[in-house]
């Protein structure tokens, strides 16, 4: 027996092996034909679009959201902290939700999980038409929904990875996602035109200081926003529901090697790295995302064309993801992290110099490219870190050993919070987030790829231990609860 041909099914690539020519038999995993493979990956896709709009598209309604927070204060006062306490929520639901949903996955087929997440996430949709009056209930809101996000999103990766080659992972993780990135492109204009049709600009609240919308006819528009979005969403996610089907036709070779148990991720180096760095990843994308506009504000006075320039970042966020994923197909984790982090840093920091050029037009145009240029950058985590944590850990649970890394996104919109909380001025605020991009972008030098799941497997086939191999029958059994799992000695 050849040794090489006992490799896990679920090892990965080694950095440059996505390189070829790409062929369509090459991304798909098993004998299926291309149509079905390609309406699922779709789906796969499509169906985060309404949570896209939750996450992304709402950025653009976050000045009229805080506005009629203020508006409900008695106090007539709002700290503007509240906003990212609510994508901090967001997020931990999220990542909570993937944990979840990994482990659901043992017990229940992914349509079914889907489903569920599906109707929770659009009843709860509606419900914010009454929570969104004040602070608590809209964080508590948001939470609801991440979590209910959170098992769509993770079950759409399951899924989607499963259809799809090792050696695509990281740009197949791009598509994926593309969907939820992609969905502001519309969704952030429709808001708009939605609650502010007459382009009322802002003024200042003199109370605080604090730009807020006081118009009657826009303010009221505010919840009932919530009503005509979950109407949107249950009518795209309900029918892709169905279709959410993991690969049936994964041809099982007739041994395997023990893949890395979710336990055992623990105890590597590199799980520490990569969730740091996803942690310190999210400040910029939660910086950009819910004070962008506000801080185009200051110096930009066409609130419409803010909206606009909001609305087309999910243009430049949907294309980073396949993007940087595909970089790591190409040259595996560490250099691309790098210049992810790096390029981050210097478009935030080119937002919020933008301010003090002269002209208007000159200052609108550099605030457009460098945040556009900082949503390219700072999505493209989601199409390297998937692939990364099947390269390091393999592919075995991975829905909940992308749900334990992905809790960095809570510890980082936390963090996110925090700052927000304690340094109130722009400057500091930006610096401070310049910062933690330029101390990822060190750590991920500190990565060691040299050795990935592929040369775990290797060791073991060259190690003349009894464990070293298993036969795949008894690992599904064992799986399944039926019997203890037998080591095999190799045969050679």
């Amino acid at each position: 027996m050849n040794k090489l041909q006992c490799l896990c099914s679920t090892c990965v690539y080694r950095p440059g092996m996505g390189a070829s020519l790409i062929k369509w038999e090459n991304m798909m995993k098993g004998a299926i034909s291309r149509s079905r493979f390609i309406v699922t990956i779709l789906s796969c896709s499509i169906i985060l679009i309404p949570g896209g709009g939750v996450t992304y598209g709402f950025t653009s309604i976050d000045p009229y959201l805080y506005s009629y927070l203020v508006s409900k204060s008695p106090e007539h006062t709002a700290h503007k902290s509240s906003l990212s306490w609510m994508y901090s929520a967001l997020l931990t639901g999220q990542a909570i939700a993937m944990i979840t949903g990994g482990f659901l996955e043992r017990k229940f087929s992914t349509r079914s999980i889907t489903l569920c997440g599906v109707a929770l996430f659009n009843i709860n949709l509606l419900m914010m038409y009454f929570s969104c009056s004040a602070v608590f209930s809209l964080v508590l809101s948001y939470l609801l929904a991440g979590f209910t996000l959170g098992l769509i999103y993770v079950t759409s990766l399951v899924v989607g990875l499963s259809w799809t080659e090792k050696h695509y992972h990281g740009i197949f993780s791009g598509v994926l996602s593309l969907g939820y990135g992609l969905s502001s492109v519309f969704i952030s204009p429709l808001q708009t035109l939605y609650v502010n049709p007459n382009n009322f600009e802002p003024t200042k609240n003199l109370v605080d200081g604090e730009l807020i919308f006081t118009q009657p006819s826009v303010l009221n528009r505010v919840p009932y926003m919530f009503i005509l979005f979950s109407i949107f969403s249950a009518i795209i996610q309900i029918p892709l529901g169905f279709l959410l089907v993991k690969n049936p036709e994964i041809p099982k070779p007739d041994t395997i090697v023990k893949c890395d148990y979710v336990t055992e991720m623990f105890r590597k180096p590199r799980f520490y790295i990569l969730f740091l760095i996803f942690a310190l990843n999210k400040l910029p994308l939660a910086y950009i995302g819910s004070y962008a506009k506000m801080y185009g504000q200051t110096f930009i006075s066409n609130d419409l064309l803010l909206s606009v320039v909001m609305g087309l970042c999910g243009v430049f966020n949907a294309l980073g993801r396949p993007f940087w994923g595909h970089l790591h197909d190409r040259y595996g984790v560490k250099f691309p992290l790098f210049a992810l982090c790096i390029s981050t840093g210097v478009s935030i920091l080119l937002s919020y110099l933008s301010k003090f050029l002269k002209a208007e037009a000159v200052c609108a145009s550099l605030f457009t490219i460098s945040v556009w240029s900082s949503y390219f950058c700072c999505t493209g985590n989601y199409g390297i870190m998937p692939a990364a944590v099947i390269q390091f850990f393999g592919e075995e649970d991975f829905g909940i050993k992308y749900g334990i890394i992905y809790l960095s996104q809570a510890a980082g919109a936390v963090l996110s919070s925090i700052y927000t909380s304690f340094i109130p001025f722009w400057m500091p605020l930006v610096l401070s987030i310049v910062f933690t991009c330029v101390v990822s972008g060190l750590l991920s030098l500190m990565l060691r790829t040299t050795e990935t799941i592929d040369d775990q497997a290797r060791a073991l086939l060259n190690n003349d231990s009894s464990d070293s191999l298993v036969i795949s029958k008894e690992f599904e059994m064992r799986r399944e609860g039926a019997i203890e799992l037998k080591a095999v000695s190799n045969s050679d």
